[in-house]
């Protein structure tokens, strides 16, 4: 650690706490504890917070109020995380209809701060938070960061679009940037040529680390590789997007370090991280409860498929009890060598959204139809791909291809989907020049337009 770095944490953390009246300093020190607490004390931490959260929210937030009274419930029947499932899973639907029933009556209007999520689904979400919330949301990620090597004040070059990027930065997020020497690059037309200027850009800035999207990483990876360029990092930080495996490979070939993968969402704040062992995600659960329910509406079992249910324990303004923001992940009661005792996910399975539908009703995980690209014989020849299923039985497969592709390529495709469907499919496959992105410059891996 360098004089930066000490005045960094020390004087520039402190003062942007007092300028923009966040809590940073104080949440961070506590999270760099935590995260080597027994899971018994995690689980205690976690059952207090809980109580005071259910306390709030029946004495000050409407729909909630209004729910406990439906329920026959009092805030005292909810004491621990096994008596959550006394409350129903909320939906982002449902939330839109009764957004203003979700604002705690008992916050100033003034101390309210409005968001929106990128709109993966198509349909971007409204949500309320506060500074409390993103102070501790801001401790989380440089607690996730530092897990990865980082410490405050190393330089640091960010790629990605407008989730983690503001399109038009304030001038307090501009200093923001420059005095965390974090380099902005937008991944909207990554063309060739801006490429080549974000690589001499990055030459010139001599990052430590790099963080943003999969996807635009690994444009810039594969310049790197083809050109030879030497660029000395000491990790790359992915999220927002789903991390392949045949990404992870070419990242850190090209930038000779390791990959930590990330995931997170401010709205119902989960948070989802990689360490060293790289053996699954830890859960961030200081921040927020994480459950795990199966399509049986069943708690999920050891090393099944689960839709991530968050309980944000610090938003007071707009409180998410068993929210579900749509995520799906394998939970695992494994242990991980590193010794946090923070739970594990074996693997994030992408978006509930993203789920392709079976002949019979059932659905399987849209990710389990990537595969086949990841595999040797399909990757060297496919850069990028999106998979689209118009019907049960009509796939579009969005494609960049290399110029070595050709028609057994396609039919190891066919068979590979055919096989998982288990019926005869009609796909088309469309040779691209880039795949399209949201509106914030995410790729959208899997849709399907079937509606059970």
């Amino acid at each position: 650690m360098n004089i930066y770095n000490s005045l960094a944490e020390n004087v520039f953390l402190p003062f942007g706490d007092i300028l923009l009246g966040t809590s940073v300093s104080d949440k961070l020190p506590f999270l760099k504890k935590s995260q080597w607490w027994s899971y018994q004390k995690l689980e205690e931490f976690q059952n207090e917070k809980l109580r005071e959260l259910i306390k709030h929210a029946y004495n000050n937030v409407p729909y909630y109020h209004n729910l406990f009274k439906s329920l026959n419930l009092i805030p005292e029947d909810i004491r621990s995380i096994g008596d959550l499932n006394k409350l129903p899973i909320i939906t982002k639907e449902e939330i839109r209809k009764n957004i203003s029933d979700f604002i705690a009556v008992n916050v100033p209007q003034k101390d309210l701060i409005r968001r929106t999520t990128s709109g993966s689904s198509g349909h971007p979400f409204e949500y309320i938070i506060d500074k409390n919330v993103l102070s501790i949301f801001r401790s989380m990620t440089l607690r996730t960061w530092e897990v990865a090597g980082y410490n405050l004040g190393d330089k640091i070059a960010t790629v990605s679009g407008s989730s983690l990027l503001p399109k038009k930065m304030t001038f307090l997020q501009k200093v923001s940037f420059k005095v965390n020497r974090n380099l902005p690059l937008s991944s909207f037309n990554m063309n060739s040529e801006k490429v080549q200027s974000y690589c001499n850009q990055l030459l010139d800035f001599n990052p430590k680390f790099l963080r943003g999207y999969p996807s635009s990483i690994f444009i810039l990876a594969n310049y790197v590789v083809e050109n030879n360029i030497k660029l000395n990092l000491s990790a790359v930080m992915t999220t927002a997007e789903t991390l392949l495996p045949t990404q992870r490979e070419i990242i850190m070939d090209a930038f000779n370090c390791d990959v930590f993968d990330l995931c997170g969402c401010n709205d119902g704040g989960e948070c989802l991280f990689e360490c060293k062992e790289h053996v699954g995600y830890h859960i961030g659960c200081e921040r927020s409860i994480h459950e795990f329910i199966n399509e049986n509406g069943e708690n999920s079992s050891n090393k099944e498929i689960g839709n991530i249910i968050l309980t944000d324990l610090w938003n007071y303004s707009m409180p998410l009890i068993r929210y579900d923001a749509g995520d799906m992940a394998v939970y695992t009661d494994e242990k991980c060598s590193c010794g946090r005792e923070l739970p594990l996910v074996k693997s994030i399975m992408g978006r509930s959204i993203e789920q392709i539908i079976l002949p019979d009703g059932n659905t399987l995980p849209g990710l389990t139809f990537t595969d086949i690209f990841e595999k040797e014989g399909v990757f060297e020849y496919v850069l990028d791909y999106q998979i689209v299923q118009e019907k049960i039985n009509k796939f579009h497969i969005n494609m960049v291809i290399t110029d070595k592709y050709n028609a057994q390529i396609s039919n190891k495709i066919q068979r590979f989907f055919e096989e998982h469907m288990g019926i005869p499919l009609d796909i088309n496959f469309n040779f691209v020049d880039q795949i399209s992105r949201t509106n914030a410059n995410k790729r959208k891996l899997i849709i399907s337009k079937v509606n059970l």
